[in-house]
């Protein structure tokens, strides 16, 4: 068997194009998931087969981490507000699979005494992808599969399937390294003295977390923008988008073109590939791809309640503040209200006092006013 076909003739031992190379252009979904922590990865610029390689080739690139909306954030004591959760607040929190009515309190410190200590100003914050993850796992393992189709491929002569695992295995490290970046996170540049970063955080659904922290935590994880800080950019961006391109359009031509062998095997690994992410897509939270070591998450409390009443009440007991319930208009604002509010002040260490029962009298006494 020669190494390459030498003909564009029909029989077996010619140039063809057919779509048996569809599979490695297959899971762009699933890719599109873990597409931060894929560039963000130590191995991102290591040559190796990745379903989908286009979708990490992006023109445009964001400037921010993705966020959850619909949220309000209140700082108990700063009174600042924002209307949506960064990323790596939402690593800890998970924000969309709380329940309707929910209720969580955490404390969040600094992991070391080191870390508290550190010069704003000179220290760059960073959260890379843990070294021990599902997702390094499935990178490493696609490296040796990829090794292990060149090595094949070298035994049984087949020069077309050597040359198209080359230039796909480049067109996946060039695709990677054009998007890769760290995250920068914002930090607090004078050591002042301030009030605690504490917050309380409202889901669209109705659910409640508060969080005990440092002003410096608050910065960083909540109040701050998350922003991504990239290895390449202009000139150098520009070209590893263009290599990737034309290196892709040519692998597909080639594994179209490879012995049959080579076609089934390379074939096996992309569907082993897409399986392997597809399910990290459904096993796995970011929790498990991101090293957020740099903080002690301890979380105090979960209670799951049975109306919006009852847990805004918890917030107020674990908080021992209404000021933010006012500042963020998370109940409306008439006087009977207030009263409530007010009353749920004065409670804050009564556990026998009945949040709802209180509401309703207070309601009641709104509805007989209106009607004398």
């Amino acid at each position: 068997m020669s190494w390459f076909p030498t003909t564009l003739d029909s029989g077996e031992q010619s140039w063809r194009f057919d779509i048996v190379s569809l599979l490695a252009v297959i899971g762009g979904s699933t890719i599109e998931k873990h597409k931060q922590s894929i560039t963000a990865s130590p191995f991102a610029g290591f040559p190796r087969l990745l379903p989908a390689p286009d979708t990490l080739l992006d023109t445009d690139r964001p400037i921010r981490l993705p966020s959850v909306g619909d949220v309000v954030i209140i700082g108990i004591y700063s009174g600042t507000r924002t209307n949506e959760l960064n990323f790596f607040a939402n690593v800890i929190h998970d924000a969309e699979s709380l329940a309707p009515y929910e209720f969580r309190s955490y404390n969040i410190t600094y992991a070391t005494p080191d870390i508290e200590k550190e010069d704003a100003a000179k220290t760059e914050i960073n959260i890379p992808v843990r070294t021990l993850s599902a997702l390094n796992g499935v990178t490493v393992l696609s490296i040796l599969m990829t090794v292990g189709l060149f090595v094949w491929a070298g035994v049984i002569h087949d020069g077309v399937a050597l040359v198209g695992l080359f230039s796909m295995s480049l067109s996946t490290s060039t695709a990677c390294l054009s998007g890769q970046w760290r995250p920068r996170l914002s930090k607090r540049p004078t050591g002042g003295r301030v009030p605690p970063g504490d917050l309380v955080i409202k889901t669209r659904g109705g659910a409640f977390i508060v969080v005990h922290c440092r002003e410096e935590i608050t910065r960083e994880l909540y109040a701050g923008m998350d922003t991504c800080q990239y290895v390449f950019t202009g000139r150098p961006h520009q070209l590893l988008l263009a290599s990737s391109t034309v290196l892709l359009m040519a692998s597909i031509i080639l594994f179209s073109n490879c012995g049959r062998t080579m076609q089934i095997a390379v074939g096996v690994v992309y569907i082993i590939l897409n399986i392997l992410y597809w399910a990290m897509a459904l096993l796995t939270s970011p929790q498990h791809t991101w090293d957020m070591r740099r903080y002690r998450v301890e979380e105090t409390q979960s209670v799951q309640t049975g109306n919006y009443t009852e847990v805004l009440w918890r917030a107020i007991r674990d908080t021992g503040e209404i000021k933010w319930v006012k500042k963020g208009d998370l109940a409306p604002a008439t006087k009977y209200w207030k009263g409530w509010l007010k009353e749920a002040q004065d409670n804050c260490k009564n556990e026998n006092w009945d949040a709802v029962a209180a509401k309703n009298r207070w309601m009641n006494k709104a509805v007989e006013e209106k009607q004398d």
